[in-house]
């Protein structure tokens, strides 16, 4: 699907960015990261609705750290096991993904986002308590791997041990703003604080995202000049990203997660039954948020578009688009 843009001049959530403290996911060098084992609450045998306690299993994470002046960031990646055939395939563990492009759907690089974001990072596995692995047989007589996991819940008495997850950690109290990817998003997302266990109240959070990928409009029509493609609400009371402002799509979401940060206090993001991508983050340390609804500034050198959303040169004739909006070159 191609981009497309809104074409009506509109206000944008803009802020004054430190470069100290944006932290950019496609920057990041993943030859940092760090593996350990884990094997508490993980097993190597059960059922599809039970692990075998009796036997023990060892698997390893990946977790990666970044520093901004006020906050530190860790991210959590515990894939499963690879199984038999994967092994003989050849095949090695795959930690974290690099995902997406500049000229990408999923890119955050229109005038509504600020930080502007190209690409995300993906990890692996489900947050959870207990993990369990097998092999069954099936219908066909095949041996088939699976994996289970117990998941995390609000009420919880601890937070997940394993799985895809992402924390901060405030030594400054501030507003932070996280920019995700989420693919399976009929399923919860919490904002967690660690010394209660329990999710960020749905009020207390701001949420801006695209459906599916930029080019996607949620209400109204790109022929008439009524698309709307850049929903921007409160977090829904069930904690579904989807369902943002009262609008439901059944589509993987990207866009912003806002919240307020004390000092001295830890944070973790994550989806219980599936796994959040972050393009990176932004910190404005402070009793002010430093996010405004602004008049978005023209840039000259702003990438030009015609009207199917493909990028054009300068000298291209006919009706553009150019920092949000249409005019005739």
């Amino acid at each position: 699907m191609k981009k497309i843009f809104t074409l009506i001049s509109m206000a944008v959530v803009a802020m004054s960015v430190n470069a100290q403290s944006t932290w950019k996911a496609a920057e990041f060098d993943l030859s940092t990261a760090v593996l350990s084992e884990l094997s508490e609450g993980v097993y190597g045998g059960g059922t599809a609705d039970a692990p075998d306690t009796s036997i023990p299993l060892t698997i390893t994470t990946s977790s990666i750290t970044a520093t901004v002046d006020g906050l530190t960031y860790t991210g959590v990646s515990t894939p499963n096991s690879l199984s038999k055939k994967d092994v003989e395939d050849g095949k090695t563990q795959v930690y974290w993904e690099l995902k997406g492009s500049v000229d990408g759907n999923d890119a955050l690089i229109t005038s509504d986002c600020t930080p502007q974001f190209a690409q995300y990072l993906m990890p692996k596995g489900n947050p959870g308590f207990q993990h369990w692995e097998f092999y069954e047989v099936n219908s066909d007589g095949d041996e088939v791997f699976r994996a289970y996991d117990t998941y995390w819940e609000p009420g919880a008495t601890a937070m997940p041990a394993k799985g895809a997850y992402h924390k901060f950690a405030a030594t400054k109290s501030g507003t932070l703003r996280v920019g995700i990817y989420g693919n399976k998003n009929a399923n919860p997302t919490y904002v967690v604080d660690e010394s209660t266990r329990q999710p960020l109240a749905p009020s207390t959070i701001d949420v801006s995202i695209y459906y599916q990928n930029t080019g996607f409009a949620y209400e109204g029509s790109a022929e008439e000049g009524t698309a709307k493609y850049f929903n921007v609400g409160k977090m829904a009371d069930d904690y579904v990203l989807q369902h943002t402002n009262g609008v439901t799509q059944n589509r993987p979401v990207l866009g912003f997660i806002d919240f307020s940060v004390e000092a001295g206090k830890t944070y973790w993001l994550f989806n219980p039954k599936s796994q959040i991508g972050i393009y990176g983050f932004y910190f404005q340390a402070g009793g002010e948020s430093g996010i405004s609804n602004v008049k978005a500034e023209l840039d000259a050198d702003a990438p030009v578009y015609n009207l199917a959303g493909q990028k054009v040169s300068n000298d291209f004739k006919g009706v553009v688009i150019q920092n949000g909006k249409k005019f005739v070159k």
